[in-house]
């Protein structure tokens, strides 16, 4: 869905949709899962396999701000 500012024309911004993030954040969810039954490296290649598509396929959009977010994940303090 774009949002804009009201009455200026051309200031269109394309953002992800808010399903679409959760979407990612299960997918994420499920690959790091310690229960699964995976290798370190399969682990790797579908993180950069999802990563790299969902990048690919969003890239338009304003998604800066919720990818610091999902770094901060995996941020050690």
């Amino acid at each position: 869905m774009p949002t804009y500012e009201k009455g200026v024309k051309g200031k269109y911004q394309l953002v992800v949709a808010d399903k679409s993030w959760a979407k990612l954040k299960r997918s994420l969810k499920h690959i790091t899962k310690k229960t699964a039954a995976r290798t370190f490296d399969e682990r790797i290649t579908n993180l950069k396999e999802i990563h790299r598509g969902w990048i690919n396929y969003f890239r338009m959009g304003n998604i800066q701000s919720k990818l610091k977010e999902l770094d901060s994940w995996c941020a050690i303090d």
